[in-house]
């Protein structure tokens, strides 16, 4: 004898009708889209990254300080007259070659000679080398203010940078300037410190 299944075990229909459950699979069909063209572009990105820009560093500093972190900073200097330039070169430490050749450029107005006194500005010490004009001098920097001339072109950039690592703290200089002593910012490894010098 056959039984006939009870009414009741039948799987039921969709109460929900034909068609209600669509937009679900469509929002989740989209979603899978954005994501997928969200993963896309994020690749594309990481093949292509944006480029970065270079630093900024001086002519003659340009090969040694070649993908250096470039710090920029403006200050004003006062300037020594030309009369008295031979004197204040002589007293300067520069070689004589240099001081021939500084002497001359001011002769013939490509420079202007400078007087920067730099010093220990957070009493962490080290030592910097500051090149400007074509000539670098290395400075042990102190709490009292050591006075380098500089040989400043019509471009008036002057590139410090420290002459060993510097450690976590880095270097601190500060510079007599104008308007007296005046912090500029910390030089780290693989830093330089581009000061653009308006002469007074």
């Amino acid at each position: 004898m056959r039984q006939t299944p009870d009414p009741e075990a039948r799987a039921a229909p969709d109460e929900a009708g034909p068609g209600k459950g669509r937009p679900l699979w469509y929002g989740l069909a989209a979603g899978m889209i954005v994501v997928a063209g969200f993963s896309a572009r994020m690749a594309t990105q990481s093949e292509h990254p944006a480029p970065v820009p270079a630093p900024i560093v001086s002519d003659a500093a340009h090969g040694a300080a070649a993908g250096a972190n470039a710090l920029t900073s403006t200050q004003q200097f006062a300037m020594i007259a030309p009369d008295n330039a031979p004197r204040a070169l002589q007293q300067s430490g520069l070689p004589p070659d240099q001081q021939a050749r500084i002497l001359a450029g001011i002769r013939k107005r490509e420079y202007r000679l400078v007087q920067m006194p730099i010093y220990d500005e957070a009493g962490t010490g080290g030592v910097v080398s500051v090149s400007s004009g074509g000539i670098t001098q290395t400075v042990p920097l102190s709490p009292r203010p050591r006075t380098v001339l500089l040989p400043i072109r019509i471009s008036g950039e002057v590139d410090i940078a420290p002459v060993s690592d510097p450690g976590p703290a880095g270097v601190a200089p500060g510079a007599i300037t104008v308007l007296g002593p005046t912090p500029l910012p910390v030089i780290h490894r693989d830093q330089m410190l581009v000061l653009d010098v308006i002469v007074q």
